[in-house]
This record gives C-alpha cells, structure tokens and sequence, in this order.
C-alpha cells in the first residue's frame, strides 16, 4: 500500500495579524516590493504584501531558512516555485481578506480560494464548466444550493489546473469535478494529466477553499491558522 502522502495548509488575514503592518516589508524582495506599489489602492497594497509576507514566512519556518533570502521562479506557464528547489511544493491563494498556503514535500498541489458572493453562477458555468458540472449545480432548485455548488466546482476545478501548472492552456470545460458524494473526484482528468487525484473542498466563514494534488489517492490533511 502507498504512503499516505502529507499536505500542510496554512490560513490567515490579510487584516489584521503578524503578516499586517510596516514590519513585514522588510520581508519583500524589492521585486515584491515594486509590485506591491503597483496596485492603485491601499488596501490591495496592504493585502499583497500581507500575502508575500506570509508565503515567505511560513516557507521559511518549513524549510528552516531565511524567508528574506528565499527567491523564486515560475514555469512557462507563470506557476511558482521555489528557485533552485525542486523537493519542496507549494501554492497561495488569496481572495479579499484571506490567504491560503498549501506546503508539501513530496508532491505537486494546487489550492484556490473564492469568497462567495452573489453572481450570474448558472451563466458562468454553461459558458465555462463541463456539461456534467452545469447539470450537477443546476440540480437543485434552490438558488442558494446551487451557488454554492458552483463555488465548489469552480474552487477544484482552479485548484486543479494550478496544481498541473498550465494555466489557462487548460480549458475548464475539458475536464470534470464531482461533487454530489462526501469527498469531490475528479470524473474526467485533463488531457495528459494523471487519472488519479486527490480533491478536497471546504466552505467556512463566507469562503470556499479547495486542494487538489495529482497523482495520489490519499492525503493526510494537516490545517493550521495563524
């Protein structure tokens, strides 16, 4: 039997906390830093830097290392990675007041991050989702039920394509997640990408948040908070 393989999941505000404040800029590259005085308002100033500065942070107290020195590349696709370093996996998401990190040592992983919100959720998913997918969030006759199972097949089906890496070269119709069971599968796999997968997905506090780690059946789960 395979070994279970470890996922480490990070979560914090991008508000308030030890991520917030004139301290952390000491932590950005001055790449991050350019960028981060590239968006016009302060508040997405604040929340990119709050993000860096956690991806450096918590990166850091894993691989034991100096967050500030730590330096970074991305595929041809803009994927991140650690440069240099091919052992240690990682992937952050940040939407509004919130960021997740998913850290792992043995394999690929991608996390995606939506707050959920009022929008046209039936037309998105007829004009991007697998037909499967649209019938599954139409199911229910309930507007509420059916946002919310938009919000959990477009979280995976992100999380899914970050984790192969290839951006928008994926089409999200090509592929299908199914969630009508305990734990969502990926039904249909991407051209070219592994048969099996390990998804997971999660509402709390207004946000939807899901995993999705190629190749492997099972994934021990490990959630902490900042």
């Amino acid at each position: 039997m395979a070994a279970r393989r470890q996922m480490i999941v990070w979560s914090w505000s991008l508000q308030t906390g030890p991520f917030v404040g004139d301290d952390t800029q000491a932590l950005l590259s001055d790449d991050e830093r350019a960028r981060q005085r590239s968006f016009v308002s302060p508040e997405l100033r604040r929340r990119f830097g709050a993000a860096r500065a956690g991806l450096r942070t918590l990166l850091g107290r894993h691989l034991d290392f100096d967050p500030r020195r730590l330096a970074f590349a991305t595929n041809e696709f803009g994927k991140p990675r650690l440069a240099g370093d091919g052992q240690v996996h990682f992937n952050l998401s940040h939407c509004e007041e919130r960021a997740v990190l998913a850290i792992s040592d043995t394999t690929e992983v991608g996390i995606d991050l939506e707050r959920e919100r009022p929008i046209e959720h039936v037309d998105l998913a007829k004009r991007y989702f697998h037909p499967n997918e649209v019938t599954a969030i139409t199911a229910s006759p309930d507007e509420a039920e059916q946002r919310r199972a938009f919000f959990l097949v477009w979280t995976l089906k992100e999380a899914v394509v970050k984790a192969l890496g290839t951006g928008l070269s994926t089409p999200l119709d090509s592929f299908e997640v199914a969630i009508g069971m305990s734990m969502p599968r990926l039904a249909v796999a991407p051209e070219g990408a592994p048969r099996t997968w390990w998804l997971h997905a999660a509402m709390a506090e207004g946000y939807c948040c899901a995993l999705a780690v190629p190749g492997v059946g099972d994934v021990e789960l490990i959630q902490r908070t900042v």
